[in-house]
């Protein structure tokens, strides 16, 4: 594992900034925490350079529909900006059951005719991603008392605290940082970007977000299988009717 002095440095080796055996001074150790904390809040943003996905139950209450996402909020977690799926689970029964919503994007929220409408449990959420909490909301408005809600989302790279704390982070990252960070700290020393450097952090990053793809269930319709609903077999472009 390195610190992230040990990741500046080598980035500062890159570009020629600092010979082998030479130390970073405090000025640019420091602008370089700056730079890598930038790429780590960039990175934020890029669904595939996030590793790991987090399960996080909030409370729903009887006739509320909105809830907020966010450190210290009724979801209680970093304000994800690719959440997964948002489940409920019903408490009133043993084991207790978890049901998939249904994801409502911004048009289908729009066509919602009564957004107030309410039942004991929802089939729906809409995510509005408001800063600096996210909001969700379920609809129908849920009445049922003994129900949780259940949010799988990325869990983010937090940004660095100090040059010493330590950066332990899956297979891959460490060069991704180095280069990546190498590109992002030319410009302040005038350095030009050699086009090695340059295949070396896209080679990187392409290896981390090959490494984080993950693996999704794909629905497929019935037609698509050869058959009709009634049973019947259906169209085939291979062999005709």
């Amino acid at each position: 594992m390195a610190t992230c002095l040990d990741l500046i440095t080598d980035s500062l080796r890159e570009l020629n900034v600092l010979a082998a055996g030479e130390v970073a001074s405090a000025d640019e150790a420091n602008h370089g925490l700056l730079a890598f904390n930038r790429l780590v809040d960039q990175w934020k943003a890029e669904r595939l350079n996030i590793y790991q996905n987090q399960r996080t139950t909030f409370a729903i209450t009887s006739g509320v529909q909105s809830y907020f996402v966010g450190t210290g909020q009724v979801a209680d977690v970093d304000r994800p900006v690719y959440p997964e799926h948002v489940n409920y689970q019903d408490l009133s029964v043993s084991p207790t059951l978890e049901y998939q919503l249904m994801p409502l994007t911004d048009d289908a929220w729009s066509r919602v005719p009564i957004k107030t409408l309410q039942s004991p449990r929802p089939t729906s959420y809409y995510w509005n991603p408001t800063f600096p909490y996210a909001t969700i909301q379920l609809w129908p408005v849920p009445t049922n008392a003994n129900l949780q809600g259940v949010i799988y989302a990325p869990l983010q790279v937090t940004e660095f605290a100090d040059l010493q704390a330590t950066v332990s982070l899956p297979p891959g990252y460490r060069r991704m940082i180095v280069k990546s960070l190498a590109m992002e700290l030319a410009p302040s020393y005038e350095k030009p970007v050699h086009p090695a450097l340059m295949e070396q952090a896209n080679e990187a990053k392409a290896i981390v977000k090959r490494a984080n793809t993950d693996l999704m269930d794909m629905d497929i319709e019935v037609a698509a299988l050869g058959h009709t609903r009634s049973g019947r077999f259906a169209y085939n472009i291979f062999v005709g009717p």
